[in-house]
């Protein structure tokens, strides 16, 4: 059945060219090296003309924590037919968990949320989970599975704020699909002599306060 819905999605997403040239993830003809040579030469060609911040993205267990009616609802938003969204919803809700606690085993609970890592099909989904993420982006975005990189010039006052409005909109976004970035592992690299080394924020729609003023970590060269 995972194979039948395989080849369906793949061939639904080919005519509808859902998955753009920014993921490089679970991607045909792209790979773990084109990401990392997309975002240098990006970065060089940026430098070589101005000052540019280059700021790198995680995904908290973003395959456990998508949810099955979100994606349901992107599917059916990319045109695919009914037969695919209801069987592909159906597959996803299918898998069960429980918890044992001291040798107490409670009953079996359906999945709401969470793609499987191993199946070909699982990659693809996530694919799709995360296809719309760089939709009103402005910088540069390069994404690599559950990971992303946002390149953009850092000379003056309004690129700069470029990239913080981007930064914004990729954490409305994450809220949105219930979905989080990691605060720790997100970093910071501010290019180019002379770079202002501004601190962005990746807090937008969260109690600031409640943060703690938490702010991106940097590194200039």
């Amino acid at each position: 059945m995972e194979q039948v819905l395989l080849e369906t999605v793949l061939r639904q997403m080919e005519d509808k060219e859902v998955i753009g040239n920014r993921q490089h993830g679970f991607a045909n003809g792209k790979s773990c090296l084109t990401n990392w040579v997309t975002c240098c030469d990006r970065a060089t060609v940026l430098v070589d003309r101005v000052r540019a911040t280059d700021i790198y993205l995680d995904l908290c267990e973003a395959f456990h924590t998508v949810p099955h009616d979100i994606l349901a609802s992107k599917l059916k938003r990319h045109g695919f037919d009914g037969w695919t969204t209801q069987w592909t919803k159906k597959w996803l809700d299918g898998h069960m968990q429980r918890v044992v606690v001291n040798g107490s085993l409670p009953m079996w609970r359906p999945l709401k949320s969470g793609i499987p890592q191993g199946p070909v099909l699982g990659q693809t989904l996530f694919n799709i989970s995360v296809s719309d993420m760089d939709s009103g982006i402005e910088c540069i975005l390069s994404k690599f599975t559950d990971n992303a990189n946002l390149c953009g010039a850092a000379a003056i006052v309004q690129e700069r704020n470029a990239i913080q409005g981007d930064l914004d909109s990729l954490e409305r976004w994450a809220n949105a699909n219930l979905i989080k970035f990691s605060k720790v592992k997100c970093k910071v690299l501010h290019l180019g002599h002379g770079n202002p080394k501004q601190t962005y924020r990746l807090d937008e729609g969260v109690d600031r306060e409640q943060l703690g003023g938490e702010r991106l970590g940097g590194d200039g060269c």
